[in-house]
């Protein structure tokens, strides 16, 4: 017997909606009453649940920055893998979401790209979630045996990026797996 799908909350369909199209359109080109037309909830349940479109950004956020922290926290710590194996698998991981049908490219990164540089709320909330995903980055590359981990987690970070990025821009998912191998070459060179 297949199991129901569940139905989306309110709630989740309002927060699915804004995450596609802040990174399908632009945070500023998105209006709330697109995304109450798209979602198909009422003014009243966004403002109800997010109370601001600030606050439904940063909801955003929080839900991209939970994917990455499952994937360092569950997925690639619970692997039996050598630490060098686990940082490869997470490209993997990452191929996977590049060929997701609502994957436009990282919510961090599109938001920061649209938004001011200088004394920025988004830059800081986007540098933060990047220092989390660097702290467990340096504790796997740090396992690995690296003799600069520091160095070497900024090498793959850049290379992260680069490849989000890269998938963005030209639509294929499978740059993951020539990210891939140069993280490998890069982790072969660290010893």
């Amino acid at each position: 017997m297949t199991p129901t799908p569940r139905k989306a909350s309110v709630e989740e369909k309002i927060l699915q909606t804004a995450r596609r199209l802040f990174c399908q359109a632009g945070i500023h080109a998105t209006g709330i009453a697109r995304i109450i037309e798209e979602s198909g909830v009422s003014r009243r349940s966004l403002y109800t649940h997010y109370g601001s479109k600030e606050n439904l950004l940063k909801a955003v956020f929080e839900t991209e920055a939970n994917m990455w922290f499952h994937w360092f926290d569950s997925d690639l710590s619970q692997m039996e893998r050598s630490a060098d194996e686990r940082i490869l698998a997470l490209f993997d991981l990452m191929q996977e979401w590049f060929r997701r049908d609502d994957f436009f490219g990282c919510v961090f990164i599109n938001a920061v790209a649209e938004h001011e540089k200088s004394n920025s709320w988004i830059q800081e909330i986007a540098n933060a979630h990047r220092d989390k995903i660097t702290a467990r980055l340096v504790a796997m590359v740090t396992e690995s045996g690296a003799r600069d981990p520091e160095s070497v987690t900024e090498k793959l970070n850049l290379l992260i990026d680069g490849t989000i990025v890269a998938a963005m821009v030209t639509g294929d998912g499978k740059i993951a797996h020539i990210g891939k191998q140069a993280a490998a070459d890069i982790l072969r060179c660290a010893k």
